[in-house]
Order: C-alpha cells, then structure tokens, then sequence
C-alpha cells in the first residue's frame, strides 16, 4: 500500500534541526503569548494562541531566517527555536498536534516581527498541542494549561503572558500579575504561566462518571432493542410453532436468532470490553470470530423462496459465501495468532526491524474485520427482507433463478470488500493528517521517539481496540428492518384490508418502528440526562398510544364509523365483533370508486360555487348547486339505514383521511417513499452542519480515524429516520385526527414531541447550542412529515393527474384556494424557523 512508504519529506526531519544559538541581548526583545478558550461547539472547545516576537536581527544569528519562506529547512529550524526547543517526548496516541495558520514575519529597520497563530480543539482527554502551550485534559480534573518557553526567550524582560477562558472559568493562576474580569495576564518576568481551567460540563468523554453512564446508556439502547424484537415476534412464533411453519414464523424465529445475539454482543462489546481491561489481541480475536459467525448465521446463500430451483446452484453459493468468510477470517486470524510473520509483538504493535510488514498485515487484520461485518450486516438484513417478503416475490423471468443468486451475492461481497478498504484508507490518511501536523517543523522523529511508519503501525494496532465496537453501533439499522419486516407479514396475513389502521400486535410494531427510528434524533441536547437511551424507546411508544386512542376517538374515519356502526340494526353481530363498516365498505373496489367519485364530484361543485360567489357565473344555480352537494353528503356504507357523515365531514374528507391506498400498509409504503425523497436535503444539511459546518468541524472530522465513513453513516440514518417516520405516518393515516394531511403530520409530529419535552423538563443545563441544534431537527422533521401529508393527498387522487398539468394544481383543486394558501404559509412559517434557527447556532 502506497503510505506504508515513508514520505521522503519526513526522511530528513531529523537532519535539518541545528542547535539554537542563544540571543546575545534578550532584553531587547518584545515578547506576548496570548491563549484563548472559545467554547461555541457542543462537541470540543477550541483554545487558540497567538505568540508576537520582535526580535533585533543584529541581536540573534538565525533572525534573518524568519523572513524566508515556510518550506525552507533554515525558517522551520529558526521556528522550533522559537516555539518548542528540546521538547519532551510524546505519547503519539494522546498528543493531539496544533493546526497552524501560515505565520508572517516582516523586518523593519532591522527587528524581525514574528506574528505566529495556531488552534486546537479539545473534544477528549489527552494533551494538546497550541504553539508554545499545552492543556493537559484528564477526566475529571480541571485542565492544566503550561507555557513551554524555549530557552532562547528566557532572559526576555519585556514578556506579556495573557489566558482568555473565553467563558470557561480558571480555577487557579499562580503568579498571574493581574486579572481583567476572567482573564489572566502576567507582565513580571519569571517562570512560565500555568494555569487550571473548569472542565466543561458537556464534554462527557472527560468525565469518567459520565462515560461511565454513556457506556451503561448505550448498553441499555441495545438490550431494550433487542427485548423489543424479541417481543414482537413472540406471538408470531408462538402462533407457528409446529412443524409447517409460515412466513411469518420463520421471520418470529430469525428475529429472535438476532434480538439474542445483538443482546450478547452488546454486553460483550460495549460494556464488559470497555469496563475490564483487555488487550488489543484479544479485542480483535472477539471482533472477527463474532464477525465471522454473524455472517454464517445469517445464511446469505438461501434462495430468494423456500422452493429450490436447482439444488447444485444453491450448494454452489454456499461454498462461495463459507470460503470468502472463512478467508477473510483466516487472514485476520493469521495477524492475531502469528503476529510474528508480520513483525508484530504479541500485543499486535510493530517492531522496528520490520515496519513495512507490520503495517501490511495490521491493514489487512483492520480490511478483514470491517469486511465481516459488513457483510454480516448486509447478510442479516437481506435475511429478513427475505423472510418477510419486502422485495415482493420473485417473478418467472428468473430473478429465482439459484445462478443470478449467486452473481449478486458475489457482486455484493466485492462492493463490500471495496468499502471495508476505503474505511481503512480513511483510517491511515487521518493518520497521515495528524502526522503532517506534529511534523511541520520536522521533529516528530525525535518527539515521538519513532519514525513515520513505526508510528502508522501502533495507529493501525489500536483499531482492534475500538473496531468491533465501532462496527456494532452500525447494526442498529438491523432492528428497524426486523420489525419492518415483521409488520409486512403481519398486515398482510391479519384483516389489514378492512381495518382502518395497525391493531394489536401490528400497532405494537409500529409504535416499536416509531420509537426505533425517531427516538434518538435529539436525545444528545438533554446531556447525560439523556444517555439512558433505552428509556426513550418506552417514552415514544407510550406517546404513540396516546395519539392512537385519541385518534381513534377523534379522526375524520372514526366519527364516521361510529356514525355507522350505530345505524347497524340488523347487524349486531358485525358491530360487536368491532369491525370497521367503513374499511369494509371502502377495501372494495365498487365502494372505492363510488366514494372517489362522489368526492370528485364533490370538488367540482364546490368549485362552480366559489366561481358564482366571485361573479364569474350565473348566481340562479346556486341553489341547484347545493341541492347537489346534499345529496353527496348522504354516503353511506353498505347496509346502513342512514347517512354516515356528520355535519362538518364531506365525501372529500373520507376519501382524503382513507388515502391512496386501499390497505394501510400500502399508505405506509407510500409515505415512506416521500419522506425518503423530501429527507434528503435535509438530511445533507444536518450531516454537513454537525461534521463540516466550518474549518473546525471538518478538521475534527478528518482528524477521527473514523471521521469520514462516520458522516456517510450519519446521512444514511438520517435518511432511515425520515422514512421511518414516514412509514408510521402512512401506517396510522387513517386513525390520526385532523381532515388534511398536515394537520394528521402534526399530530404525530407532537407525539414525537412529547418525550422531548419530558426529558427536557429534567434536564439542568441544557446547552444553547444544543438545544438550538435540536431544535433544527425537530423543525426538519415537521417540514419533512408535512410535505409528505401534502403528496399523499395528491396520490389519493391520482387518478385526476391526466387532468391536472401539474401536481400543485392538483393539490389547489383538493384544498380550494384558501386551504392550500393555509398549507403554503404553514410551510413557509417552518421553513423561516428553520433557517432563523440556523442562523442562531450558527453566529452563536
């Protein structure tokens, strides 16, 4: 690989240093070093310095060095005199190098002015780098902030040391000569400046206690999800158990194979393995045999249907799927149990004999990893979109056909095995980033106490460390698709066709989806509060409930099919049993087109009014009109022996509150297809403002090993977040209060809001910023779920699309003028809070 070469810039770094000649006057040198805290991030605080030197050229040999330019050896060895002679070696894991700015320096009768600023951000513990200074950040301790002055600056006499918290508090600054409200400044020559600074309370990895509660919070995410999963699909399976099973309990029995093991791979990753110390051979022998067993039990070389097509095809995969796992896992488990053919210790660190090798094998240990995985991820849920029929079944023009199975399982594992290099590629040029930072003025060799690829390979071992936790957090993606799954077996094998929406179990795994997909959106803004994240799953389906009962009460269909039920005299029976009169009346296809028909007809004569009301035609119809629109409010479902609207609900209203759809899944599929689609700018606009808003967060960003396929990931779960809210939408379209679609989206949108506002009630200092970036979310969310509703009512009357030149027009014909008016402005008015919330997190 091409960086495990050593850069040929770093292969003279340790020539081009000379020894500092002292300066033979310093008490002609103007000397200020000024550190500021910046605190304007939820994530990190950034600390920047600026260090002023002017220097007599007459009075120092390497003064005229300054003036040349920054890629000269002779500038680069003047700076280190300048900012950090004879520094102390460096742990590379936990030093966190400076970004510098292009420092200036001007000579005007015959005094060098160096102007030099540079900036770090503390996110972690560790000790960080800002020109001359360092900030040692530990948990749970104050940071202690030191000035290193080189020792050509220390007879300097006119010396000014200034620390801006920036907001922070300084809890001690011994010998500071004077305090200007929060800062310190000292002006008396004398040792160096030191200085504590509070450790911000939002900044939970610097607090053991706290990463304590966020590894018990995480854990807790996992095991209520898998208790979830387990819980839906209990009944399925109970309902199935004996030798014939279905599809729906073969899809019970997966589903519970996987809520079983995500709950044993929680606790062994995210708490055992981060609670007890273990090392990095150990970690990475868990990560790849789990890795390797995922994708064996998920049995990716299964034919698309139970029924074989030819059994010599289908054996044939299985022999592809078991040698390309069992490879990669032979290669990864070949680096941890020969470390030595690599030139690794037995703790997977590279020696210095063999450097090149060392970093090969511990990419090729990091590819085969990631590449499991992955392709357990991808194994587990075309398992059960396989098992709960989500593709839909395959046709007779050969997608069946055991041969083109294999092509793509075959295709997949190479796309697979591209992606899991890209990450490690990702993993090294970060590397390579921090590298190039530490090495500016070419003394990493000597700080670090290795060379280029010594330090690339230690980079690379610590990714057994965090690697299988890091994959795990990726498989929460499996859960929603489970249970997915589960509902589309269930809707279909249930009454879904003559129901108004999700009942029993089926409303139980929609609550579950709602809670899934939506519950952590915002959790981050409430602070530790919050990092008990498996109560949020119970909070958002209790509020879930709630809206349901509620709209089961009040939504356009359940008055009307109360109305009706009452009028059914001759069928007690029907009544008793709880059927919906007018889902029975409507999943036909006569009672369908007899409604949509009435509510087109509907329109029209509500449009011909509006005309005669504005003088565009002859008022002596009027009355012909509205006789008309009576006679369309007497529907009426089958065998009812009276009308079935109430006074304010009109034929439009039913067909607009039933959906495009005749059975509810199919809504749920519907809306979920919009949300995905309206998701994705803003789901573009939250990724690019939570990870490259600006030079700081995309820095941070590229400085993670995992920054870049960290914010892919982000985008793809946002865009899993909107569908899924979609997908609830859809699903309880039909039980949710309000007669057109935004005003159903808001409903649900307040159900969302519901656990928010709890959370947020017991929370004690919430950051503005945080809030603020909560709040985008959730006025994302609103506009996302709104115009979803909005198309919905489109599709209702799709049929009308050949008439209507475009969509808009077609929704101004369904909510009349003033009602879409209503709607726009509705919109625009989140829109306008969208963006006036940006602007505030933004310049605050």
């Amino acid at each position: 690989m091409w960086w495990t070469a050593q850069p040929a810039w770093a292969v003279t770094g340790t020539t081009e240093a000379t020894a500092c000649p002292a300066i033979r006057r310093p008490e002609k040198i103007d000397l200020h070093y000024k550190l500021t805290f910046d605190q304007h991030h939820i994530d990190f605080v950034e600390v920047r310095q600026l260090t002023s030197i002017d220097i007599p050229a007459g009075q120092w040999p390497l003064a005229n060095d300054l003036t040349l330019s920054e890629d000269s050896p002779k500038y680069r060895n003047a700076m280190r005199c300048l900012l950090h002679e004879n520094a102390a070696t460096k742990k590379f894991g936990k030093w966190h190098p400076e970004w510098h700015n292009v420092s200036e320096a001007t000579k005007q009768q015959d005094v060098v002015a160096v102007r030099y600023e540079s900036w770090n951000l503390i996110g972690n513990a560790g000790q960080f780098e800002v020109g001359p200074w360092t900030v040692d950040a530990e948990p749970d301790k104050d940071w202690k902030v030191a000035l290193h002055s080189p020792d050509v600056l220390r007879g300097a006499s006119r010396r000014t040391v200034e620390i801006d918290p920036g907001g922070l508090e300084i809890s001690d600054a011994p010998g500071a000569s004077s305090a200007n409200e929060a800062r310190r400044v000292w002006t008396a020559p004398g040792p160096d400046a030191v200085a504590s600074i509070v450790r911000p309370k939002q900044l939970t990895p610097l607090s053991r206690h706290d990463s304590l509660i966020a590894y018990l919070g995480v854990t807790s995410w996992w095991v209520f999800g898998s208790a979830l999963i387990a819980l839906s699909a209990w009944p399925f399976r109970k309902k199935n158990g004996g030798k014939d099973k279905t599809a729906a309990g073969t899809l019970a029995d997966t589903a519970m194979q996987w809520a079983g093991l995500s709950a044993a791979l929680a606790l062994t990753l995210a708490l055992l393995l981060q609670l007890y110390p273990a090392t990095s051979r150990w970690r990475a022998l868990i990560g790849i045999s789990s890795g390797l067993a995922l994708v064996l039990l998920a049995q990716p070389w299964l034919p698309l249907t139970e029924r074989s097509g030819d059994s010599e095809k289908e054996a044939t995969t299985k022999r592809t799927v078991f040698v390309a796992a069992s490879a990669a896992a032979a290669i990864g488990l070949l680096v941890i149990v020969s470390p030595q053919l690599f030139g690794l210790s037995s703790k997977l660190m590279p020696t210095a004999s063999t450097p090149v090798l060392a970093i090969a094998g511990l990419a090729l240990l990091e590819a085969s990893m990631v590449w499991l995985w992955f392709t357990a991820m991808a194994a587990w849920g075309w398992r059960f979109a396989r098992d709960g029929k989500l593709g839909g079944s395959p046709t007779e023009n050969g997608r069946n056909e055991p041969g083109r199975h294999l092509r793509r399982v075959a295709a997949t594992g190479a796309a697979l095995a591209v992606i899991a290099a890209l990450v490690v590629l990702c993993h090294a040029l970060s590397f390579e980033s921090r590298w190039r930072r530490a090495d500016w003025l070419r003394e990493a060799d000597s700080l670090f106490g290795s060379d280029h690829a010594g330090i690339l390979g230690r980079q690379l071992a610590e990714f057994p460390s965090f690697g299988p936790l890091w994959a795990y957090t990726h498989t929460s993606v499996l859960t929603a698709i489970a249970l997915v799954a589960l509902l589309h077996l269930s809707s279909w094998a249930g009454s879904g066709a003559k129901s108004l929406g999700p009942k029993g179990w089926d409303l139980l795994l929609v609550a579950a989806i709602f809670a899934v997909v939506l519950a952590l959106r915002v959790a981050k803004f409430a602070g530790s509060a919050a990092n008990l994240y498996g109560l949020w799953l119970p909070l958002n389906m209790l509020a879930l409930y709630a809206l349901v009962k509620a709209g089961r009460r009040w939504s356009v269909l359940g008055r009307v099919d109360r109305k009706a039920k009452k009028c059914l005299a001759a069928n007690t029976a029907d009544a008793a049993k709880g059927e919906s009169r007018v889902a029975a009346e409507l999943s036909t296809r006569a009672g369908y087109l007899r409604l949509m028909g009435d509510a087109r007809r509907c329109r029209e004569l509500l449009h011909r009014l509006h005309l005669i009301d504005h003088g565009h035609a002859e008022s002596t119809r009027r009355r012909t009109l509205e006789n008309q629109l009576s006679e369309l409010h007497h529907w009426r479902p089958a065998e009812c022996s009276r009308d079935c609207l109430p006074d304010p609900v009109s034929v439009v209203d039913v067909a607009l509150c039933w959906g495009p759809r005749r059975r509810w899944w199919r809504n749920a599929l519907n809306a979920a297809r919009w949300a995905a689609v309206f998701g994705v700018l803003p789901s573009m606009v939250t990724v690019w403002y939570e990870n490259a808003y600006d030079r700081d967060h995309w820095a941070l960003t590229l400085d993670l090993p995992t920054g870049v396929p960290d914010v892919v990931w982000r985008f793809l779960t946002q865009e899993i977040s909107f569908a899924g809210a979609g997908l609830v939408l859809g699903a309880l379209w039909r039980v949710l209060p309000g007669e057109r679609g935004p005003v159903r989206a808001l409903s649900l949108f307040v159900a969302w809001l519901v656990p928010i506002g709890v959370v947020a009630a017991f929370s004690h200092g919430i950051d503005r910023r945080a809030l603020g970036l909560a709040l985008l979310n959730i006025v994302l969310m609103l506009m996302v779920l709104t115009m979803t509703s909005m198309w919905m009512d489109t599709d209702t009357f799709s049929r009308e699309r050949p008439y209507w030149t475009k969509r808009l027009r077609l929704l101004a014909s369904i909510y009349q003028v003033h009602g879409l008016s209503g709607q726009i402005a509705f919109l625009v008015m989140q829109a306008a809070a969208a963006v006036t919330i940006w602007r505030q997190i933004a310049t605050g």
